[in-house]
């Protein structure tokens, strides 16, 4: 039976970079992914996540964000490719709504950069005047399938072993291991680390973790002047719109000699959509999302003509108060580390929590105050039971 220092299960965003960092520390690794890499059927797909750190959700974020432009910066480097794209964000939203209330306590407490601009500064926009315009210079947006595969090839190169289509049955903690068993084979390991995403209930049977996994509709617009939103004249978006929960948001047109993925002028709403279960996620009419998508498109872009070309989905999982939950399992001795309930705003914050997790394997304390995404916040009906 082959032994291991730490086991990843999940090498998706979170799995991967954790792994890589471990390998990097000469420990010997081990990551199981039940899919291919970069799969459409997690949480990560989409062809780009956007990266902020005038945190609107809230400012305990930021200083875990600062490590994260930190950490992209530092695997550009190291592998020699380009991940994060510095086009900056345009944030519109009532001035009293908490989308721009949010983001300027962000600014507050932690003394960043943001400059306001009107609501007609971006032409193709037609953004109400009664809403606020501000403009983040160091946001944009990183590349999520292309830095799962450069996170697991810098892993690989390191040391690490990656086993892909491999799928964990079950888990169990002994007084001097813990015991992996696959759909393959069987494993030993001093340490455990879940980050399976949406998949991560059915790991962790007897652990109350009260989930809920979305399905959440992305599409990509085909607008009559494409030269308009131009990665060099168009940055990426958000607008709250008053009497309606979450954001709508998007990207400018990605160059197809430089990005994978579908083409047009991609555009989505960041809320919780329909429950489903991991499985369900790409059995789904867009017809309806489709529609939503354009009536947005048409009530905040001159543009009245634009069509779908493309619509595609990926999956939320949420916690029940939409925070991270990044701890040791609960009376498992700290052996077991949990991450989880990072969709929706998760994608951003890869490499620091690779290096979070690293360090929980390591026994080694971290810098940044997480105690906020502890279990502990939930009371004991999260608990083992």
């Amino acid at each position: 039976m082959e032994q291991y220092d730490v086991i990843v299960v999940g090498v998706g965003s979170m799995g991967s970079a954790t792994l890589c960092d471990m390998a990097k520390k000469g420990l010997k690794v081990l990551g199981l992914e039940q899919f291919t890499l970069a799969n459409e059927l997690s949480s990560h797909t989409g062809q780009s996540r956007l990266i902020r750190l005038a945190y609107f959700e809230h400012p305990n974020y930021v200083p875990l964000l600062k490590k994260a432009y930190a950490g992209w910066r530092q695997i550009e480097s190291d592998a020699g490719v380009s991940l994060l794209h510095q086009t900056g964000i345009a944030y519109y939203g009532k001035p009293e709504g908490p989308l721009i209330s949010g983001i300027q306590s962000s600014v507050s407490v932690h003394d960043l950069n943001m400059a306001s601009i009107s609501t007609d500064h971006y032409a193709p926009l037609q953004i109400p005047k009664d809403y606020k315009g501000l403009f983040e210079e160091v946001a944009g947006f990183i590349t999520p399938e292309k830095a799962i595969r450069t996170y697991a090839q810098q892993a690989l190169m390191h040391g690490a072993v990656l086993r892909q289509n491999e799928r964990v049955i079950s888990w169990r903690q002994h007084p001097n291991h813990i015991a992996v068993q696959t759909d393959q084979s069987s494993y030993q390991t001093d340490k455990l680390i879940l980050t399976a995403g949406p998949h991560i209930q059915s790991l962790l049977p007897s652990f109350k973790l009260k989930l809920t996994i979305t399905r959440q509709l992305i599409g990509w617009l085909n607008p009559s002047r494409w030269q308009e939103f131009s990665i060099d004249d168009f940055p990426c978006w958000v607008i709250e719109e008053e009497g309606i929960p979450g954001i709508y948001y998007g990207f400018p047109i990605l160059p197809i000699e430089g990005f994978d993925g579908p083409i047009g002028l991609k555009i989505a709403y960041h809320a919780p959509g329909e429950v489903i279960e991991p499985g369900q996620v790409k059995s789904f009419d867009g017809s309806q999302g489709s529609e939503r998508l354009l009536a947005v498109s048409r009530r905040y872009f001159w543009d009245q003509k634009m069509t779908m070309l493309n619509i595609n989905s990926c999956m939320y999982t949420y916690s029940s108060d939409d925070d991270f939950i990044i701890d040791y399992l609960p009376q498992t001795d700290e052996k077991i580390i949990l991450a989880t309930g990072f969709s929706g705003h998760g994608f951003k914050f890869v490499p620091a929590i690779g290096d979070v997790l690293s360090k929980m394997a390591r026994g080694l304390s971290e810098e940044v105050d997480l105690t906020f995404l502890s279990v502990d916040r939930f009371g004991d009906q999260e608990h083992l039971t």
